[in-house]
């Protein structure tokens, strides 16, 4: 599977931090994350700019093989576990159920942009203190 580098815009008003080594199934998690806060726009206007740098590979005795779909959903899991729906089930969790057998994409030309913003209305993320790496919890309420 491709990696690449890009940028993922966080919010509405254009603050981005830069990511790399962001493979397909990974740049779809953060849209799903993020596109509520971004307006949908979470590589910028544009989904072209993002930059494939190579492939995603695993060392295992000494060599070098391709990351395998399964192998990357549990780097994804564990990367973004404090990612959480408002019932505090793990996102990741309702993105790609199947856990053994997972189908993820290969290549950023073959996801469906449009399909995967569909997702992002679907998908209740709940606030996550970066801090601390807990579930937010609501303000107190005003007068």
């Amino acid at each position: 599977m491709e990696v690449a580098n890009c940028r993922v815009r966080l919010n509405k008003v254009g603050s981005d931090v830069p990511v790399t080594n962001v493979t397909p199934a990974e740049a779809m998690f953060l849209h799903i994350l993020h596109g509520t806060q971004n307006g949908g726009s979470t590589f910028g206007e544009e989904f072209e700019k993002i930059t494939v740098v190579g492939t995603a590979q695993v060392i295992e005795n000494g060599k070098s093989r391709p990351r395998t779909d399964a192998e990357e959903l549990r780097r994804l899991s564990a990367k973004y576990a404090s990612a959480r729906t408002k019932d505090n089930k793990p996102v990741i969790d309702t993105v790609w159920p199947d856990k053994l057998n997972p189908k993820l994409p290969q290549t950023f030309k073959e996801i469906k942009w449009q399909d995967v913003s569909g997702v992002v209305s679907s998908v209740d993320v709940a606030a996550v203190n970066y801090a601390t790496g807990a579930l937010a919890t609501p303000g107190l309420p005003t007068r």
